[in-house]
């Protein structure tokens, strides 16, 4: 069963997504670890897109289904470029956003057979990176190896 796979959405304001699944070879996989690792890239061509509530939703459903396909642990990388935030959201980081609304995402959706592990890493420059591991609740034990061998490697 191929892992590569991508997926198009047009919202009701017209922009244009790309969900994009693809293997990836994270540099701290322990040993122990039996599910592949998927990368998951969300992509938007114009920039201009608001993540409304109808938007979280539509990305959670193909993460869901991709999920239903495929055994494995979805990696996300919360990326920092420029993103429409409210007032109430200025303080965070473009990152730190995206990553409150997969957290949003994920947690209106009803996704009791899922998992969302969201990771924060500071590197030594004080940059902060957030990152979500999405599986299958059966696959816990999986993501909790990777979440410690990303905090170990970190340092």
């Amino acid at each position: 069963m191929p892992l590569e796979e991508s997926y198009s959405l047009t919202t009701k304001e017209g922009h244009e997504y790309r969900i994009g699944f693809s293997p990836f070879d994270i540099f701290a996989t322990p040993k122990s670890l039996t599910k592949p690792i998927v990368d998951v890239v969300i992509a938007i061509d114009d920039n201009k897109g608001i993540n409304n509530a109808s938007t979280l939703f539509e990305f959670s459903k193909i993460i869901k289904e991709y999920l239903f396909k495929n055994d494995v642990i979805l990696y996300c990388y919360c990326d920092n470029k420029e993103i429409e935030r409210g007032k109430k959201h200025q303080h965070l980081s473009p990152q730190e956003y995206r990553s409150l609304l997969f957290e949003k995402m994920f947690d209106k959706a009803s996704n009791k057979d899922f998992i969302n592990k969201p990771i924060l890493l500071i590197d030594a420059t004080d940059n902060k990176h957030c990152i979500h591991f999405f599986s299958s609740t059966q696959n816990l034990d999986q993501i909790e190896l990777l979440s410690e061998e990303l905090y170990k490697a970190k340092g």
